[in-house]
């Protein structure tokens, strides 16, 4: 295994995903469901996160081809998802898991509010949110840069590491939870939604601009 590789696959998703920063839109999509139910969704989140990322690592932008999709153009369509999120939580749109606190909650009430975070969980939390464009580049350029079998184990075991720490701050969210009343919750929403407003729009204008200049580069050849 490629030491080197590893530090670089786990430092840069660090920075990238934020494990921490990132268990606050945790917090919000999962509401007062109970602490169960969290860790659940905790493992399931950081299961997906690591799938894509791990076939991103091995499969590289292969997979993208196969559809005739750009890593650039993915960036810019992710970006705009998390874009509109931001901008959701920033109004301050009440999540329907912060209703099922208390006695008051009936068990099919709390079921169905499980299934709907549920549907979260994978789309937008696990993709574009955490494993999305930026995570994506951020593995495939580690890979790429370290083509080894050495280093693609590197990048793997630091991606996994990475997400290991993923899974731990988020199945602490309800403990983190308990020290926040709901006007800190929607502080926290409201926060949360503009850093993921800045980080849509950094996606999209980088997508953006990539895909301007691979354009005008391949036209302007043919323009001589």
């Amino acid at each position: 295994m490629d030491t080197v590789a590893f530090l670089k696959a786990f430092m840069g998703l660090f920075a990238m995903m934020n494990p921490i920063g990132n268990t606050g839109i945790f917090i919000s999509t999962v509401g007062d469901l109970p602490t169960r139910f969290k860790v659940k969704a905790a493992l399931k989140t950081s299961l997906a996160v690591l799938v894509i990322l791990e076939i991103s690592i091995f499969g590289g932008t292969e997979v993208l081809k196969v559809f005739g999709i750009s890593l650039s153009a993915f960036q810019a369509a992710g970006g705009l998802i998390v874009l509109l999120i931001g901008l959701h939580m920033i109004m301050g749109k009440e999540n329907t898991a912060h209703q099922t606190e208390g006695a008051k909650a009936s068990l099919a009430d709390l079921k169905n509010t499980e299934e709907e975070v549920n549907q979260k969980l994978i789309v937008p939390l696990a993709m574009p949110i955490l494993g999305g464009p930026g995570s994506i580049t951020t593995v495939v350029t580690v890979a790429a840069r370290y083509n080894t079998d050495g280093g693609q184990i590197g990048t793997a075991a630091g991606t996994a590491a990475l997400i290991g720490i993923l899974f731990v701050c988020f199945a602490l969210s309800g403990f983190l939870g308990r020290f926040l009343n709901a006007h800190a919750q929607q502080i926290i929403l409201r926060f949360m939604g503009m850093i993921l407003v800045a980080i849509g729009m950094d996606m999209m204008f980088s997508g953006l601009e990539t895909s301007v200049f691979d354009f005008l580069e391949h036209k302007m050849p043919s323009m001589h």
